[in-house]
């Protein structure tokens, strides 16, 4: 998140309680009932060799090959992708405190998406996975998605209420506060099988096939994990209120709202249907998951009520 933005955000919120311009007028409690939509960009990186260097595939370890490409330890994205993870109806709760003009709230705000899955497309900085391109099964093309992504938010707000002698007074916030995070997040890779042509399709002759080429034939790598986080949460708002009798209105926000960075660390379910090790047999296949540029749109209406 920019640290202008952020500043700024904290620094209102900070202000807010020597800001008031006339007497207070009290505490009040406010439900509301949200629809949100919610999108991510979310990846995950490790290190990843070439098929033909996977020890465990050779039944004799003199056999494994020892270019350089087997011995590159780069971390690189494996798989990256933009989700729309849906839109979702959940719900809010605030206590605040009111002045003429100025409210400061706490506010509480539960989502839930269902996710999107989406096939994979080779990302083209990262050669060892490129060249394994052919290899994919055309029945089970590879894919990765993000699946039961909910957020728990908590955010500090500053409203300024445009009063006047009309029924409706609008208003417009800002907010800054924490969100925690969890998702599902997948990616499936499934090779082609003898049968589909694995051993030409991975640059083999099919008369003469390699030893590690009849072992990855139909083998899948899976990554199936969670990721959880916490991160630095804002939103902008803006929104009209209409008084219903003394000390309850009916209000409509329009807002959007982003977080930080969410990251996560795990390793792979499994590896070319082995354990989830690199290509020396040992060093577990760990995989770095970063969830960015997280947040949307929601809109929400509700009561307010004034003690």
């Amino acid at each position: 998140m920019n640290a202008t933005v952020r500043t700024t955000l904290l620094t209102l919120i900070g202000l807010a309680p020597g800001l008031q311009t006339a007497e207070a007028q009290g505490l009040y409690a406010s439900l509301g009932i949200v629809l949100a939509t919610e999108e991510v960009d979310a990846s995950s990186s490790g290190v990843n060799h070439p098929t033909r260097c996977d020890s465990l595939l050779y039944s004799d370890a003199s056999a494994v090959p020892a270019d350089p490409a087997c011995s590159d330890n780069t971390v690189r994205p494996i798989v990256s992708g933009s989700y729309d993870l849906g839109n979702a109806i959940t719900g809010s709760v605030s206590l605040g405190y009111a002045w003429e003009r100025i409210r400061i709230e706490a506010e509480f705000l539960s989502r839930s998406h269902d996710g999107e899955t989406l096939l994979f497309v080779t990302p083209g900085d990262n050669p060892a996975l490129q060249d394994k391109v052919s290899e994919w099964s055309p029945d089970n093309p590879p894919s990765h998605g993000v699946s039961d992504f909910s957020s728990r938010q908590l955010f500090v707000n500053v409203i300024y209420d445009f009063r006047g002698d009309g029924a409706w007074t609008p208003y417009v916030g800002v907010g800054a506060g924490l969100a925690r995070v969890r998702s599902n997040y997948t990616a499936e890779f499934q090779r082609r099988t003898l049968a589909d042509g694995y051993v030409a399709a991975a640059g083999g002759n099919p008369d003469q096939p390699e030893e590690w080429q009849l072992s990855a034939a139909g083998s899948i790598s899976l990554l199936d994990t969670r990721v959880s986080d916490q991160a630095f949460a804002y939103q902008v708002f803006a929104g009209v209120e209409r008084s219903l009798r003394d000390g309850v209105s009916a209000f409509l926000t329009v807002r959007w709202s982003a977080f930080d960075d969410v990251t996560d660390d795990d390793v792979w379910t499994t590896v070319r249907s082995h354990r989830p090790v690199q290509a020396d047999g040992v060093t577990p296949f760990a995989a770095g998951q970063l969830f960015e540029d997280v947040g949307g749109f929601a809109a929400s209406v509700g009561i307010r009520y004034e003690f």
